[in-house]
C-alpha cells in the first residue's frame, strides 16, 4: 500500500508506545502479513526516515486469515440476451420471417459453483419479449371467439407490418460446464420456464397519406410454456439458442407453431 503525503506524518511503531515523526515526507509504504506489518517512511530527498515492523494484535490477525482462506460459491450475474426468433412448423398460410421476428431478454441469475470445480449451477428471472412478424401479403386479426385469423390488408395499402408480441417472465434452471481451471469456454444448457403474461397483435400500414397502427388484445396464449436453452460461452459473451416444442398460441385460437431463438448473451 502506498500513500502519499504532504504533511507530517506520525508513524506508531511496536508495542511500544514510541512515536516516530517525519517532516516532508514523500511517502509511506506498508506491507501487511498475517503477522505484522512493515511500515517504510520516505523523505522528499529520498532518504529513508523510518523502516520498521508493527506487530498485529491477535484480532486483527485472525480476522486476515479468516478473509484469506474464505471462498464464497455463489455469484449474481445481470444478464441481457438479444436475437431473432423462428417460428417452425406453422399452420398453413403464415409466413413468419427471421428477421421480422426477434427476442430480448433481460435480468438477473444467482449462480452456485463449489470450490475448484468446473460446474455451476444458476437460477434467476428474465423479463423476456417475442416478436414474430408475418412476411406474407396477409394480416393477423381477432374474430368473434377470440381467435387469431389471417384477413387481407385493405386494398393499396403500404408499408405492411404485422406481428404477434408475446412479454413473459421467464426463470431458467442452468447447468453450466467449463472446458478447464484456465480455459475462457463454456457450455450451458438448461430449460427456461415462461410464465406467458401479456399477448397482442400489431399492425401497421399506410394507406393513402393516412397511417394506420392496430393493437389487438386479448390474445389466447398458453400460460406457461418450456424453453430449451443451449449457449456456448467465450469469456463473457455467448452464442444462445432456445427452442420450445410447445406451440404458443392456445388450441384453435391461432396459429400453430413451436419457436426457436437464436442470438447473443450477455
Amino acid at each position: 500500500m502506498m500513500l502519499a503525503l504532504a504533511t507530517a506524518v506520525a508513524v506508531h511503531a511496536s508495542e511500544k508506545t514510541d512515536t516516530v515523526e517525519v517532516k516532508n515526507a514523500q511517502k509511506v509504504v506498508i506491507v501487511t502479513s498475517d503477522t505484522a506489518q512493515q511500515v517504510t517512511v520516505v523523505e522528499n530527498s529520498g532518504r529513508t526516515a523510518y523502516d520498521g515492523q508493527v506487530p498485529l494484535n491477535e484480532y486483527k490477525m485472525r480476522k486476515l486469515r479468516k478473509a484469506k482462506g474464505k471462498y464464497n460459491p455463489w455469484d449474481v450475474d445481470p444478464d441481457l440476451g438479444v436475437g431473432f426468433a423462428t417460428p417452425l412448423s406453422a399452420s398453413d398460410g403464415y409466413g413468419f420471417a427471421t428477421f421480422r421476428s426477434r427476442e430480448i431478454f433481460f435480468g438477473v441469475k444467482f449462480a452456485y459453483t463449489p470450490e475448484k470445480a468446473l460446474q455451476t449451477y444458476s437460477f434467476g428471472l428474465w423479463c423476456d419479449w417475442k416478436r414474430y412478424g408475418l412476411s406474407t401479403d396477409k394480416m393477423m386479426t381477432k374474430v368473434a371467439d377470440d381467435a387469431i385469423v389471417l384477413a387481407p390488408y385493405p386494398m393499396d395499402a403500404k408499408n405492411r407490418v404485422s406481428r404477434l408480441n408475446i412479454f413473459s417472465l421467464s426463470v431458467p434452471l442452468l447447468f453450466t460446464q467449463k472446458f478447464g481451471h484456465k480455459s475462457n469456454f463454456s457450455f450451458t444448457l438448461g430449460p427456461v420456464v415462461n410464465f406467458n403474461l401479456y399477448g397482442r397483435v400489431n399492425t401497421q400500414y399506410d394507406l393513402g397519406d393516412e397511417a394506420h397502427d392496430i393493437t389487438t388484445k386479448g390474445i389466447k396464449y398458453n400460460v406457461v410454456t418450456v424453453d430449451l436453452m443451449a449457449a456456448f460461452t467465450y469469456k463473457e459473451v455467448s452464442l444462445y439458442c432456445k427452442y420450445c416444442p410447445m406451440n404458443v398460441i392456445k388450441e384453435n385460437k391461432g396459429p400453430k407453431f413451436q419457436s426457436l431463438t437464436f442470438g447473443l448473451y450477455l
